[in-house]
């Protein structure tokens, strides 16, 4: 059996469309799959429990993430172990794939499906950005874990529960180095990005901001790490094919991150936590 963890905060709107998805082609007892809804105030649960007995529906009024992936790791019990997002698209058969690169004998201990971005009917901006970023090395050497991987019963015995991260995905690529980690090269999820440059502008804050809290908080572990910018900046200089669509993705990067060390300053200055911002759009 392999077991599955959603954790859905208000997601209503795409928790059936994932649930569809990974269902389609499995069978009775196949998976078991929790799906954690924290501080929902809409239907989620409800569409979930439309699934039938077989979907383990764990509510919490404590809306946090991290504290839905620990909670969904006490509801189920069998490896190898997905975590979710559910605005994802992941098809049985890619869970079946990805298991297969986390048996028990094997080397890999955390691993994800290849990730493919649906750019259709967003606009050339997103889709510049897009063209570049899925042509660099975090992309394309990483096990891209932008909203599903998984591990095995060694990789998940490396820690107790999941630490107060903002970036749950950051961690979980860390905690394994280059070699134990990989991304299915047959299999793959749907990532939906931002419909408008101004919701990509603040999704790709939002990350700069949780990836350099992650490497204060976890220096150790960016041992683990194998990219950089100076290195993206030398593949694009070195691909002509690239040159239209960098100065979309460099001045987003570069105001990303330039207003990511200011909120992260005014969260430190006002010891405010993190508030984990999400795209609406692309879950229209």
């Amino acid at each position: 059996m392999i077991s599955i963890v959603i954790p859905a905060h208000n997601e209503g709107r795409v928790i059936e469309r994932c649930l569809t998805t990974i269902l389609a082609d499995a069978a009775p007892g196949e998976f078991e799959i929790a799906v954690v809804c924290n501080a929902c105030n809409d239907d989620t649960a409800e569409r979930a429990r439309r699934f039938g007995a077989d979907i383990k529906i764990v509510e919490t009024p404590i809306g946090s993430k991290i504290h839905a992936l620990n909670l969904g790791d006490k509801a189920v019990s069998s490896f190898p172990r997905f975590y979710v997002d559910a605005d994802i698209q992941l098809s049985t058969g890619a869970i079946r794939d990805v298991a297969q690169l986390l048996g028990d004998d094997s080397p890999i201990v955390v691993a994800a499906p290849r990730a493919i971005v649906n750019c259709d009917d967003r606009p050339w901006t997103v889709r510049a950005f897009y063209d570049v970023w899925t042509r660099l090395p975090y992309f394309k050497e990483n096990m891209i874990g932008s909203g599903v991987y998984a591990f095995s019963q060694k990789g998940r015995a490396r820690f107790d529960e999941f630490p107060q991260v903002t970036a749950d995905d950051e961690f979980a690529r860390h905690i394994a180095a280059p070699h134990e980690r990989r991304a299915s090269p047959t299999s793959t999820f749907t990532i939906n990005p931002p419909r408008t440059v101004r919701d990509l502008l603040k999704i790709m804050t939002r990350t700069r901001a949780a990836d350099i809290a992650f490497r204060k908080q976890f220096p150790d572990l960016q041992v683990h790490g194998n990219t950089s910018p100076r290195r993206s900046l030398r593949i694009i200089a070195a691909t002509p094919s690239m040159w239209l669509s960098a100065p979309v993705y460099l001045g987003i990067m570069l105001l990303a991150r330039k207003r990511a060390r200011q909120k992260l300053r005014m969260q430190e200055k006002t010891k405010q936590k993190e508030v984990w911002e999400r795209d609406e759009s692309s879950r229209q």
